[in-house]
């Protein structure tokens, strides 16, 4: 808890061991899969090639190279790692994540996160994986083998304290049919809370399109929850074609104009008309953009409501608050104003650990000091909601906690 109040991390992000598809790829694909290796032929982190192209669109677009010591600030100890008030703690040299470092980011460091955050339940995401199957045109067979390796590795990582780590299944979006087949595994055999996929289009499937009425269906059946995540870098997103190299563009644009394609698709394309008991969640990419978008969908329904959308039964704001929740990251100062137009029950939270541009370990405390307490109290709460948890849930982990503390303790004596 953070000072009394129920907090679930709604994406929280793990880093992949440099060696997970070499133990638990299917041997049928791993020639495909050429990861980086160190002198000693093991694996280490670095830009995996898949079929010949990199994971991420990145390193071919890149066309500058970075520093590798960014120069003194005015801003802090380094310009490109702001300390700015928007930014809270993201300053990657600060040692706020050599604790995880030591471990490797192993499950030990994801629970000792949540004491520093007082996070009582986070649902965890990927870091590699986001741009994993993230491209057109790419075999469904293969990308369902690498979604099968991730959540296998990530059903057995969250065994070290279940009742506090759950995870999202990576879906292959390629294909609809092997992306339900995924899910059915996922949730009952593996143990996820929902999946995920990028809100970029795949192969050029609109959200909207029927093909995905199968995988709406099946969430809605199996009662778990549909997260989007974007991640940037993706070969399949259009931020390539019109902002290039620059990742400081793509970055910008990505998080906040891909979620918004797919939240319009989802309400004037008659998804959540038609699948009313579907919950998405919309996540690390703020959500002041939410009310707006809102707004600019009203304003278009008395022209084209009753001749382009006859279906729907609803206003754009009704259907996001049935449906719908977007996450903050704890420091944007428009939080309360936006809780004010979609509802503060609308809204989650990411803590975003252990990325370098995250705000932890000062999550909690830049929503409480831009918020108010009652605010506060529903967004940290508001992932629970998205992902189905119960006052049963957060009494064992809350016992899971109280474990862990007392391991901690003995082993320091």
């Amino acid at each position: 808890m953070k000072d009394g109040m129920r907090f679930v991390d709604c994406d929280m992000h793990i880093m992949e061991p440099p060696d997970l598809f070499d133990r638990y790829l299917d041997p049928e694909f791993k020639k495909r899969v050429i990861l980086p290796r160190d002198s000693n032929g093991r694996p280490k982190r670095g830009t995996m090639i898949i079929d010949g192209l990199a994971v991420s669109a990145d390193p071919d677009l890149q066309q500058y190279r970075k520093r590798s010591a960014p120069p003194k600030s005015n801003y802090g100890s380094h310009s490109g790692l702001s300390s700015v008030a928007l930014s809270g703690s993201r300053i990657a040299d600060s040692g706020r994540l050599d604790f995880a470092i030591k471990r490797d980011y192993d499950a030990e460091a994801q629970v000792m996160a949540f004491d520093m955050e007082g996070i009582d339940i986070a649902v965890l995401f990927p870091t590699t994986g986001l741009s994993l199957v993230a491209r057109d045109g790419m075999d469904p067979e293969l990308s369902l083998g690498l979604c099968q390796a991730y959540n296998n590795w990530i059903s057995e990582f969250c065994q070290y304290s279940p009742n506090q780590l759950k995870f999202a299944a990576m879906l292959p979006p390629q294909d609809v049919n092997l992306a339900c087949q995924e899910l059915v595994r996922a949730v009952k055999d593996l143990g996820a809370v929902g999946s995920f996929m990028r809100p970029n289009l795949c192969n050029g499937n609109y959200w909207h399109s029927n093909q995905w009425d199968p995988l709406y269906s099946l969430h809605e059946e199996m009662d778990v929850t549909w997260g989007f995540h974007e991640g940037t870098g993706a070969w399949y997103s259009h931020m390539n074609t019109i902002y290039g190299e620059n990742r400081f563009y793509r970055h910008v644009a990505s998080h906040w104009i891909e979620m918004q394609q797919a939240l319009v698709a989802m309400i004037i394309g008659g998804v959540f008309e038609f699948h009313p008991n579907l919950r998405v969640g919309f996540l690390e990419a703020q959500n002041s953009w939410v009310p707006g978008l809102l707004t600019r969908i009203e304003w278009d329904y008395p022209q084209y409501r009753d001749s382009h959308a006859p279906y729907l039964s609803l206003t754009p704001k009704e259907y996001f608050r049935r449906n719908c929740w977007a996450a903050v990251e704890g420091s944007e100062p428009e939080i309360e104003a936006t809780a004010s137009l979609i509802g503060a029950d609308r809204m989650c939270i990411s803590t975003d650990y252990p990325h370098f541009d995250s705000n932890f370990p000062n999550v909690t405390s830049n929503l409480v000091s831009v918020t108010s307490r009652e605010t506060a109290e529903q967004i940290l709460s508001g992932g629970a909601t998205l992902w189905d948890f119960t006052d049963v849930d957060f009494q064992k982990a809350e016992a899971a906690a109280g474990e862990h503390r007392k391991e901690a303790v003995a082993a320091d004596d």
